[in-house]
């Protein structure tokens, strides 16, 4: 059994199990309110093996955790099973933001390790769920919705989906399927009632509960919908929602495997002669044109077993290096079986990260790679992969971006001795749209951007192109200002700092000494978010407030090395957060240097 609910309710979780037979838990893995659950029968326990849990945070807060994704994946018998738990991106309008959340816990969410040489992906198993508030709408009016609910025309009302609209279409969830939807939509409720949402908002009923399933195409007849229902639980403005499934599972037989595999190699050894593995590469050479930051892009290449055996492959590294390709690059799949001519398709896929950024911005970094594909019992292939970035202002240090007085993306720094900016221009820009169209947007800083603008956001501020050319919303720029903060090579608050400013947090003058250590770039940049975020606070039409907004920016002020822990505890989170709180709330005149 698969369950996923809040984390205080994981003891009456396993008590409702109990009423129906002897479970364990195998595991459970939380990302702030996402929670994931997974028992099996007490019979099945000694068959479970090699039990891994992954996490991935998205979207504006993705820093903080409220949406994102969580994984567990184990094998039972011989087969292996993976689980996602997700919560996507909010808001009818928001489909694409949704589709990106998908793919970006698909890719981010990874188990084991490279230098164990097993490094899975979710896709690398037999059989992989995906569950969870997926939080896609119904297209149509409420009252159009709801005429259609109480006809229990859930056939109309399913074409009208924006979930199976976009696998339809094939933007999101590729290869995934549902158990028809014969029940009414699980949100949006009064809480405690059977009623649809009656605030203000009036949302429109909507499937956001979804239960999806996927198989590998070797196990794609073992595993069989059974059923898919909501429950009548009134304790939240969702209705919960269940699937059970027959699962059919591999159980290798010792005996027999070693009787079957040594007449294979009987026979191998009797072809050995007669055919060496052998494979035709569709090319290589792999170019990438224009790579922009944070924007994937995927090219493939088909390997084609050109032997009469069986061929194996996998990428290995190079000589004395640990990774088989470098950082920025992503291979899938890294290694295969091919049988007498059969063709795989291995894609790559390049993205320019905050993590790889910084190098490229200063030209230490160059699309450049080698890949060597190796055949087992055969040769090796190299794979030539290069292309051109295009330079942005994300991922760069702040000193960096003020020696820039035009665009990044067409211009040279200033040199040493030459009169630099107060601030990076890219942050005055950003700061200036916010300012003049949306201090009263409600939600500002805490509803998520639309990515394809926050894309064309992006650009405009590599190369100076005007904002007006373009329709963007206040919350896309708005996310733009949250998204440069945290790409900064090094963040406002410098790391040799940080464990000093936790120390600081509870007290305001302890903060303010802090703040008047950092170096001038970055004092100027505190100084002048502290005074906008002010500002920000001074229309409640937005509704925000200080504590709010605090813990939004700290985690993006306030930034650990990658080489510490990526855990962040709550007690950390509360020490960040006060420490910014403190500047929101003071009336200290504020001064930039």
């Amino acid at each position: 059994a698969v369950v996923s609910t809040q984390s205080t309710g994981e003891q009456q979780i396993m008590a409702t199990l109990q009423l129906q037979g002897e479970y364990v838990r195998v595991l459970s893995k939380q990302l702030v309110g996402i929670l994931l659950c997974v028992y099996v029968k007490k019979e099945h326990s000694p068959f479970i093996k090699d039990v891994q849990s992954g996490l991935a945070a998205v979207g504006i807060m993705g820093m903080m955790g409220n949406k994102g994704g969580v994984a567990v994946r184990f094998q039972i018998y011989d087969s292996t099973i993976c689980v996602v738990n997700s919560h996507l991106n909010a808001h009818f309008e928001n489909v694409q933001r949704r589709n990106q959340d998908m793919r970006d816990i698909a890719r981010r969410v990874m188990f084991g390790t490279e230098e164990s040489g097993n490094v899975y992906t979710i896709y690398d198993h037999d059989m992989l769920f995906w569950i969870g508030d997926l939080n896609y709408r119904i297209i149509g009016t409420e009252t159009d919705v709801k005429e259609k609910i109480g006809r229990k025309d859930w056939a109309t009302l399913f074409q009208a989906d924006q979930l199976y609209l976009q696998m339809k279409a094939g933007n999101a969830f590729d290869g995934f399927q549902e158990h028809a939807i014969n029940f009414a939509p699980s949100y949006k409720y009064d809480i405690g009632t059977n009623t649809y949402d009656t605030s203000e908002k009036r949302r429109t009923p909507a499937w956001c509960d979804r239960v999806l399933y996927r198989s590998s195409k070797a196990a794609q007849d073992n595993l069989v919908p059974l059923g898919y229902k909501r429950h009548e639980l009134m304790s939240s403005d969702h209705r919960p929602v269940s699937a059970s499934f027959q699962l059919k599972v591999k159980l290798i037989v010792p005996e027999q495997r070693s009787k079957v595999y040594q007449e294979l190699v009987k026979e191998l050894d009797k072809k050995e002669n007669e055919s060496m593995p052998d494979a035709h590469i569709s090319a290589n050479t792999v170019v990438f044109q224009n790579v922009r930051y944070m924007v994937p892009l995927t090219q493939s290449i088909v390997i084609e077993n050109t032997s009469q055996v069986v061929a194996k492959y996998r990428f290995i590294p190079k000589l004395d290096e640990r990774r088989f390709c470098k950082e920025w690059l992503w291979v899938s799949p890294t290694v295969g079986i091919m049988a007498e001519s059969e063709r795989i398709t291995i894609n790559l896929t390049v993205q320019i990260d905050n993590t790889t950024a910084p190098a490229f911005n200063m030209g230490k970094e160059s699309l450049e790679d080698i890949l060597i594909l190796h055949l087992e019992n055969g040769k090796d292939y190299f794979i030539t992969v290069q292309g051109n970035y295009l330079v942005s202002s994300f991922g760069c240090s702040l000193d960096y971006l003020i020696r820039f007085p035009h665009p990044i993306r067409n211009s040279t720094p200033l040199a040493a001795n030459e009169t630099k900016l107060s601030i990076p221009k890219e942050l005055w820009r950003i700061v200036d749209f916010i300012y003049k169209k949306g201090l009263t947007e409600e939600g500002l800083f805490l509803q998520s951007g639309v990515q394809r603008e926050m894309e064309i956001i992006r650009e405009c501020l590599d190369t100076g192109e005007s904002f007006e050319k373009h329709s963007l919303s206040v919350h896309s720029m708005a996310e733009t200002t949250i998204r440069f903060l945290e790409a900064l090579s090094e963040p406002v608050v410098p790391f040799s700092l940080y464990h000093q400013a936790l120390d600081a947090s509870s007290s305001y003058s302890q903060c303010k000494m802090l703040v008047s250590y950092l170096p001038t770039v970055n004092y100027n940049v505190f100084y002048y978010l502290v005074s906008f975020l002010r500002e920000v606070l001074a229309y409640p039409e937005n509704r925000l407030t200080p504590d709010k907004l605090a813990v939004v920016f700290s985690s993006v002020l306030l930034r650990m090395t990658q080489s510490e822990s990526m855990a962040t505890s709550e007690a950390i989170i509360k020490k960040k957060a006060d420490f910014v709180y403190h500047f929101l709330i003071d009336e200290d005149d504020l001064k930039v240097g």
